[in-house]
């Protein structure tokens, strides 16, 4: 899975439907869930050239196809427990093949972003007692804190996260906080990289909501910025659901290029 996501955004950049970094939070945000999860790889030559992970609590069927193998898209999509698939808006020939087994009702949509990185960006300023840092192991507590409050309810343990960051490509200097004066993370951005092709991928994103209209969800997304291109990533990915949230992205440099929908039946 990891690697077709890493040959598909070396083929189609900002167009790739998945980031490494997608993959392995998907997997190990939580526990307990394998049971919910089916998994169907399609290999040629002993490479993965699509794969399929339903989640049939939700009826979710995630999907990746090599575009040499869209043939198998009507394999991947008859999965009878399947209520709900995603792709781009533009993108005819899945939406028709989207179509044949009825996945034609919107949904959710997703907005996906980048921003160029030629040069760091400049920093952005501070409420007084409050820093920029990165994540250690020490602070895995208050690190799960954080997410559990920015994304209440949420299923992600200290004992998950711990699998997060034991898991590549997670690293801790990407790991991006703004840690408030009383030593609670206010803010966070985990970025995940691909080195292969120069990409850093946002997500997840927050902010406690005491700590919310004061800058802080912009300044760590700058920082995050500077610390991907002081490790040599030069494309950020992220992608947005609420107005909100998208504004905060384009007021850091981020560009909207596609919509991904939700399509169900």
């Amino acid at each position: 899975m990891h690697e077709l996501a890493l040959e598909q955004r070396r083929v189609l950049g900002v167009r790739a439907p998945w980031h490494v970094g997608d993959i392995t939070w998907g997997l190990r945000q939580h526990e307990g869930r394998e049971p919910e999860w089916t998994f169907r790889l399609w290999e040629d030559g002993g490479r993965v050239v699509a794969w399929s992970w339903l989640k049939s609590d939700r009826g979710i069927l995630e999907h990746d196809v090599h575009g040499d193998h869209l043939h198998l898209l009507d394999e991947i999509l008859d999965e009878p427990e399947a209520r709900s698939v995603s792709a781009f808006e533009d993108d005819a020939e899945t939406r028709a093949a989207f179509a044949r087994y009825g996945f034609t009702r919107p949904e959710r949509a997703f907005r996906f972003h980048a921003h160029e990185l030629p040069e760091a960006p400049e920093p952005r300023a501070l409420p007084d007692g409050f820093r920029l840092r990165t994540v250690e192991t020490a602070d895995l507590a208050e690190r799960v804190a954080v997410h559990r409050d920015v994304w209440a309810p949420s299923r992600v343990t200290e004992s998950s996260y711990a699998n997060v960051m034991a898991s590549w490509p997670y690293r801790s200097s990407l790991d991006c906080v703004v840690e408030a004066p009383d030593r609670r993370f206010a803010a966070y951005v985990l970025v995940w990289p691909d080195d292969v092709n120069g990409v850093g991928l946002f997500e997840p994103v927050g902010t406690r909501e005491e700590f919310r209209r004061l800058g802080l969800g912009a300044a760590v997304c700058t920082f995050a910025l500077q610390r991907m291109h002081e490790e040599g990533l030069r494309q950020a990915v992220v992608l947005c659901e609420s107005d909100a949230a998208c504004a905060l992205y384009v007021s850091v440099g981020f560009r909207r290029h596609a919509t991904n929908v939700l399509y169900a039946r």
